[in-house]
């Protein structure tokens, strides 16, 4: 008995590109393409009188994002299965479109080896997982873990750094380095941020009230560049603090020179409306661009975080002490707080609070761990006996 083939509907608003996946699509007798669109709106027409098996859609349309088109397209016809064409017009689309409904997707660059397959596992029922969606994590394969950020006066726990790491189900605990890029690559990197925020500010909620202290324990978490383009940010980010009960100013945004290259009006109002609201913002990394106190003057921080560069070389490089030193006294002048990254010795620790440096972290003091570990150092009265 023969199967029918598979019926399909794309839509594109590139009329060449449309031409180019129809004729790639026909050469296969399981697939047959019943229709074809230049708009959103004329593909939710013919899916509601052709009733196709597969829709492949162009992420990018004129009239109406990609998600929207297939939030539309399922409301006409729920069994449709679609599969996501994407180029690179904007970050996080991929997974924007998955939210959405979206069963797979495909990278134009790739399509020649990937859409067919694509449609015929969607069509099937199947889970399509390309090369770049099977090197990134499962969000129930992530984990976050904290560093603490002390007070260099007294080596108290004054905060903590939340960093993602992902556990492998081959390759063990790994760290971000060898799979954010790809998350970044793809969008799927504002997926991870937005988890590890709210995982992160519910365990400061925890530990607020496990070992009250004043002032109170604050969390950093990062944002990358990916997270700046998606609109629902704020909204995100002021949500989980409202769910917790976690006063704002205990969190501390993290935000690298890189992001802020695109320094664009949005970026500003972004910041600017999490100023209004009393959350921190922290310069991270700060020394290693060019423009790093051009940012100082351009963008409201609260915090500047002295980049492990310069620490890794005190306090035997005469520059980076006298460095060190002048970035402390106008972190202080401009009523910042001044946080040094990566001290691993006591030497680096003297020679920074010597200078001036009210808080820091790294290995001396302990490295990220989970947060049963992190109990266990918030019971202790300092932690520079640790590092002694």
């Amino acid at each position: 008995m023969e199967t029918s083939p598979i019926r399909v509907v794309v839509v594109d608003n590139h009329a060449m590109i449309l031409q180019s996946v129809v004729r790639l699509l026909t050469g296969d007798a399981a697939i047959e393409v019943v229709g074809t669109a230049l708009t959103a709106a004329e593909g939710i027409e013919i899916v509601g009188h052709e009733k196709p098996d597969v829709l492949v859609i162009d992420y990018h349309l004129p009239d109406m994002d990609g998600p929207e088109a297939i939030k539309a397209i399922l409301a006409v016809h729920p069994g449709v299965k679609i599969v996501t064409f994407f180029g690179s017009e904007r970050p996080g689309a991929l997974y924007a479109s998955i939210r959405a409904g979206s069963s797979a997707w495909v990278r134009k660059t790739r399509a020649i080896q990937e859409l067919r397959n694509a449609i015929l596992h969607v069509a099937a029922g199947e889970p399509y997982v390309n090369e770049e969606m099977d090197s990134q994590p499962k969000l129930n394969q992530l984990l976050v873990q904290y560093q603490p950020i002390v007070t260099l006066a007294d080596g108290r726990i004054a905060g903590f750094e939340a960093l993602v790491r992902w556990q492998h189900p081959d390759r063990g605990l790994l760290d971000p380095i060898a799979f954010l890029p790809y998350a970044e690559d793809t969008g799927f990197i504002e997926e991870i941020d937005r988890w590890v925020r709210a995982e992160s500010i519910l365990q400061l909620a925890k530990w607020q009230q496990q070992f009250p202290v004043e002032p109170s324990l604050w969390m950093s978490v990062n944002l990358s560049a990916c997270d700046l383009s998606n609109p629902d940010l704020f909204e995100s980010i002021a949500g989980v603090i409202a769910d917790t009960g976690v006063a704002a100013p205990d969190v501390v945004v993290d935000i690298t020179e890189s992001v802020l290259l695109d320094d664009s009006d949005g970026t500003i109002e972004f910041l600017s409306r999490l100023k209004e609201i009393g959350v921190g913002l922290a310069l991270d990394d700060f020394g290693t661009a060019f423009s790093s106190i051009s940012y100082v003057r351009r963008f409201p921080f609260d915090c500047l975080k002295l980049d492990m560069s310069f620490t890794a070389e005190l306090p035997h490089s005469v520059r980076s002490m006298l460095l060190a030193e002048e970035i402390c006294h106008m972190a202080d002048s401009m009523q910042m707080m001044s946080v040094a990254e990566g001290i691993e010795r006591p030497d680096q620790f003297e020679a920074l609070n010597k200078v001036g440096w009210a808080y820091g972290q790294g290995y001396m003091f302990a490295p990220p761990q989970c947060a049963e570990k992190c109990d266990e150092l918030l019971a202790l009265p300092t932690l520079l006996t640790l590092g002694a």
